[in-house]
């Protein structure tokens, strides 16, 4: 490593001076791989404070984040002293300090920690502690007595995979030879290899236990065994240099359930607890190089790559899970109106629901320190997202009910707009008048026009400069607390929200506009990679786009009407609990919220892409929709191509499929690949618990035909995009042209 005058490492003064710029350069820099640990774990953590990287190896990785967070102490903790030794030499900075220490133990004072990561490491606890789970559980007691209330403790590990008791697994036999060394096996052969030689706590004593069959699969070999042991070969396979290291260790010691019951027995809020598929891994090393199926033959997905969860300390009498106890039909909604709405030229009819008065969102924000800090709502209890809505998460993620948001209120329409704004970010963020510098322009997204009747207005609100610190405020909902009002690193919240770690897209949508606003660039995008093949230029009458997010004005809805009975939603009520750690009740409250009748909770929407010689092409959807015409007159509104799921697809090995069918048969447009864009979200949880599912889908178009979609270039969209009012279109292009370059510079 080079080095300079004064011994630091050669970059060390370039980015001490801390510019935006450098750091941003500096995160560019990384692999993905780091980028994506950065991106999934600290967005959660505050923006000042002091933070332990448990297990840090050679440094590296804590150096790495220390260089991005200049304003958080960093400390990395390993056992062996030779490692420590060595980065203390190599990665040095002034807000970054190295422990030696077992991190199953106390390492640091009670109550002295702001944020706590173990990446990829408590495997190691088990692995060689004699594949003791209880070693775990002793080294989470430890790490939560280290923490202070409101700290947060971070896992990114493997999980136990859910599935039945025993399962297929289909793995080739030709892509190797059946006998020699490691590097040289078949797949087929390094699994019998492995089934000797690997022991784990599911066999101690003596080999794995499976039992071989016959493939139907030409070119393969079939073994019947355990999830569980399935997920701990395919997960190494392709580890063959260090391939006896490998076998010392045991990947996974908890299912998904067991780590959730974990954090909440020692007063953790569960923010978010998801198994993750890391895209390139699933396309290189899984798609087509094995497969799983039940008994009956039925393909079952893949297990996880690595699973994320994410805790926050909670004090005492504070809730650690918000729970559906039951549900109804109410008799007479009290909250939400459901309201029938009839096209006039086709007879078709829309369902809306709808909630009293109109939706705010406000997003405070201020630089401080060259960077860019915005303040949200943290840990507010969003009990909704947590209903039973009869179909399940594709993603397998689960939450405790309680999100991070803007600032945002229902308000009176009669009450004026800044009055309105100022009195609010008193109330709910605790900003006096003297703080405020400025109100933004107001500006509108509806959140679902598809479902709900609602138009948001948002704005952002500049403030003079303070620390991120949670901002104080009275409890103004019917569970123990309101979470608080904290400063959020901009940039983060976006990363957050490539990789799934960010559920609200409201604070993402308002974080891309004032980026735009201030010419700042997004930074790298750090989902998954959106591939393109180069084709033919469009047809003229294809890629014209001029109209594509200006649709021409009409108003096509009748008067609405009160719906005496439902056809496509359902009004639900629901009984809602707040627990405490020892699982006891300490609030209940009651909820209306809407659901599809028969479909799932779970919406696809995918943005057609197309890479030609005249240009970066995407397609967006005109359609008709009452709620805009309910607010501004007119029912045409441009928006992203969207389909509710049936309750038939359950998992995301599905949506491709899913996608390709449907986006052929509703508009005429072939689907070559399609990737996930960034994270799933909630678009509205005060009103549904829907998640949505974002995609970017390469198409061909046939040349012979003109798909009902409207193309337009993508580099003609940054300033054009104050004229979408689709949340759902927002989101997804903001992604798009994040993920393909076109993001502000």
């Amino acid at each position: 490593m080079n080095e300079s005058d004064d011994g630091k490492p050669g970059n060390y003064s370039r980015q001490d001076r801390g510019s935006r710029e450098a750091y941003e350069s500096y995160f560019a820099g990384m692999d993905i791989s780091m980028r994506q640990k950065v991106a999934l774990t600290t967005a959660h953590f505050p923006v000042r404070g002091r933070i332990a990287d448990m297990g840090c190896g050679s440094g590296l990785g804590t150096y790495e984040l220390a260089c991005l967070y200049r304003d958080l102490e960093m400390v990395g903790v390993d056992i062996n002293p030779v490692s420590v030794e060595r980065a203390r030499r190599e990665y040095r900075r002034e807000n970054l300090a190295y422990e030696v220490g077992d991190i199953s133990g106390m390492v640091f004072p009670a109550a002295s920690l702001d944020g706590i990561l173990n990446s990829s490491v408590l495997h190691h606890v088990t692995s060689f502690n004699g594949f003791d789970v209880g070693r775990v559980l002793q080294t989470l007691d430890n790490q939560v007595a280290q923490l202070k209330t409101g700290g947060v403790l971070i896992i990114r590990d493997f999980v136990i995979p859910d599935g039945p008791a025993e399962l297929l697994l289909d793995v080739p036999t030709t892509d190797g030879t059946p006998d020699g060394n490691v590097a040289e096996l078949s797949t087929a052969a390094l699994f019998e290899l492995f089934a000797r030689d690997w022991r784990g706590s599911t066999n101690l004593a003596g080999p794995l236990a499976y039992a071989p069959s016959v493939s139907t699969r030409p070119g393969f070999a079939r073994f019947r065994l355990t999830p569980r042991a399935a997920a701990e070969f395919v997960l190494r396979k392709d580890y063959r240099a260090d391939w006896d290291t490998e076998l010392l260790e045991e990947y996974t010691y908890l299912s998904q359930s067991g780590f959730e019951e974990a954090f909440r027995a020692r007063g953790l809020r569960v923010v978010v607890s998801a198994p993750l598929w890391n895209p390139w891994i699933v396309r290189h090393r899984f798609e087509g190089r094995f497969h799983l199926s039940d008994m009956a033959g039925r393909a079952l997905p893949f297990p996880p790559t690595n699973y994320l969860i994410v805790g926050e300390k909670v004090g005492a009498g504070r809730g650690v899970a918000l729970i559906e106890e039951q549900s109804r039909a109410p008799r007479a909604p009290r909250f939400l109106t459901l309201t029938t709405h009839r096209r006039a030229d086709t007879g078709e009819v829309f369902e809306l629901a709808e909630r009293p008065h109109r939706t705010l969102d406000l997003v405070p924000w201020c630089e401080r320190d060259d960077r860019i800090i915005v303040f949200a709502k943290k840990s507010f209890p969003r009990p909704i997202i947590n209903a039973r809505t009869g179909s399940s998460r594709l993603d397998g993620a689960s939450f405790s009910g309680y999100v991070t948001e803007p600032v945002s209120s229902i308000v009176d329409s009669s009450e004026p707009m800044d009055e309105a704004a100022l009195r609010v970010l008193a109330e709910r963020a605790g900003l006096t008048r003297e703080e405020i510098v400025s109100l933004g322009e107001p500006f509108h997204y509806y959140t679902s026009p598809g479902g709900v009747n609602e138009r948001v207005l948002a704005r952002l609100v500049r403030i003079r400069p303070r620390d991120g610190e949670p901002v104080p405020f009275p409890n103004y909902t019917e569970f123990t607390d309101a979470g608080t009002v904290r400063g959020l690193d901009a940039h983060q919240v976006l990363r957050a929200g490539h990789v799934g770690g960010m559920l609200d897209a409201r604070l993402e949508i308002n974080v891309y506009r004032l980026l735009r606003q201030l010419g700042v660039g997004a930074g790298p995008w750090i989902g998954a990679a959106v591939e393109l093949t180069m084709r033919d230029a469009l047809h003229p009458d294809i890629a014209d786009g001029t109209d594509a997010l200006r649709p021409p004005a009409r108003a096509l809805f009748e008067p609405r009407e009160i719906a005496s009975s439902s056809v496509f939603l359902d009004v639900r009520e629901g009984d809602f609990a707040e627990r405490a750690r020892d699982d006891a009740n300490l609030a209940r409250a009651r909820y209306e919220y809407v659901l599809p009748k028969r479909l799932s909770a779970n919406t696809l929407t995918a943005l057609p892409v197309a890479l030609t010689t005249t240009g970066l092409y995407i397609g967006v959807e005109q359609r008709d929709l009452p709620a805009p015409q309910a607010f501004g007159g007119s029912s045409t509104i441009s928006t992203v191509p969207a389909w509710r799921l049936p309750l038939s697809v359950t998992h995301l090995d599905e949506l491709g499929e899913y996608l390709a069918d449907a986006m052929l048969r509703d508009f005429g447009v072939r689907v070559v690949r399609s990737w996930p864009l960034g994270g799933t979200y909630f678009p509205t949880p005060g009103v549904t618990p829907e998640i949505v599912h974002p995609f970017a889908a390469e198409v061909e178009l046939d040349a012979r035909s003109v798909p009902s979609l409207k193309f337009i270039r993508l580099d003609k969209l940054a300033d054009k995009l104050d004229a979408i009012e689709d949340a759902h279109l927002l989101i997804i292009l903001n992604r798009a042209l994040h993920a393909l370059g076109h993001a502000p510079a």
